[in-house]
């Protein structure tokens, strides 16, 4: 039950952390978006 536990935490925590890098990519692609659009 322990064993199941932490590979769940595991998996939990590559979930959170490749949400974070899909938030930040999506960001990104907002500044560069706002930025170009500003521009023209």
């Amino acid at each position: 039950m322990l064993e199941l536990w932490n590979n769940w935490y595991e998996t939990l925590a590559s979930v959170e952390a490749l949400a974070t890098v899909i938030a930040f990519v999506l960001v990104g692609t907002g500044v560069i978006m706002l930025v170009q659009g500003r521009r023209r």
